[in-house]
């Protein structure tokens, strides 16, 4: 079902954008100057560079998304598995791999809109798994990580909806 998809597709790409611009407000806001841009500038330039890799050339896109989404699911593991060592970092430096997560949402959701949907659909839903029970263990006061899992679980979701309502072929030839 094709509308599924889009849904799916146009979920993420709001929450993007606007979380994109609460993100980079609120780093601005915390660290002002070179510092605040050099943070800004680790999550956006990969994640419009995915987004652009995952639409245009995704043969080239595939392995750096997995490879990205196995560091950033390794990453939510380990931050669950020692918490007390990742708050001293979180303290300091903010929700480092829950922006990390953020920043891999809209490449995913754009490549899994035509490709590999379901294997897609999977991976955000881990990835919304895994942050749950990361930011269950550390003393984060704040429910910006939970924010930010909410609409990557129900893109996940839509996308392993279409996944079995849509039977397309995924291994069309890819540029």
């Amino acid at each position: 079902m094709e509308n599924v998809r889009k849904l799916a597709l146009y979920l993420v790409l709001a929450f993007a954008v606007v979380g994109g611009l609460v993100t980079i407000n609120q780093t601005l806001a915390d660290h002002s100057g070179l510092f605040g841009l050099a943070f800004t500038s680790a999550w956006l330039f990969p994640m419009v560079i995915g987004c652009w890799l995952a639409w245009r050339r995704p043969m080239i896109a595939f392995p750096l998304l997995m490879i990205w989404s196995m560091s950033v699911l390794g990453l939510l593991l380990w931050q669950s598995l020692a918490p007390s060592w990742w708050n001293t970092i979180l303290n300091s430096n903010g929700p480092i791999i829950t922006t990390a997560m953020f920043a891999l949402t809209a490449p995913l959701a754009i490549y899994g809109y035509k490709r590999r949907t379901r294997f897609v659909a999977l991976i955000l839903i881990g990835l919304s798994a895994l942050n749950v029970l990361a930011t269950s263990n550390t003393e984060s006061g704040e429910n910006s990580e939970l924010v930010i899992t909410i609409p990557v679980l129900a893109a996940g979701v839509l996308f392993l909806i279409a996944s079995f309502v849509d039977k397309q072929d995924d291994s069309a030839e890819e540029k």
